[in-house]
């Protein structure tokens, strides 16, 4: 799959969280940005060391929807392959939705372009946020 495929697959991702009902429980925003934190790290992290089936299997159902861990798999993989890892990342903002989702933006960049990666969290019934969405928004570095 190319670069554009990928990008549309990410779209679906997001797409999906927007219309799927979360299932979460409820939480005080406060602590929620702090759990989802600690998730982004968490799952950058996996980014960082190419383990793209951990980050499927530990996703939430709702990003599961968007299609099988293999195309998640070949796509990241690919992409990886042609861009590099990710280096500098910084947060940008991170934010409470009224549907107890939360997204967290990171700015970052890698070989070839400056990307700001949404990951969207939602917390499961036994309290743990999972991701339930990505979505990269990619600058060619000049």
């Amino acid at each position: 799959m190319n670069y554009g495929q990928l990008k549309a697959f990410l779209f679906l991702i997001i797409l999906s969280v927007t219309f799927i009902s979360c299932k979460s429980a409820k939480s005080n925003p406060g602590e929620g940005k702090a759990d989802v934190r600690a998730a982004a790290i968490h799952v950058l992290s996996q980014f960082e060391a190419g383990e793209f089936s951990q980050i499927y299997k530990e996703a939430a159902p709702t990003f599961k929807e968007t299609g099988p861990e293999a195309n998640f798999l070949a796509q990241f993989q690919q992409t990886l392959k042609k861009t590099g890892t990710f280096k500098n990342q910084k947060e940008s903002s991170c934010d409470a939705r009224p549907d107890n989702t939360y997204v967290i933006i990171y700015r970052m960049e890698n070989d070839r372009f400056i990307t700001d990666m949404n990951l969207t969290f939602i917390r499961s019934k036994n309290g743990k946020m999972e991701l339930a969405g990505i979505h990269e928004h990619d600058e060619p570095k000049k």
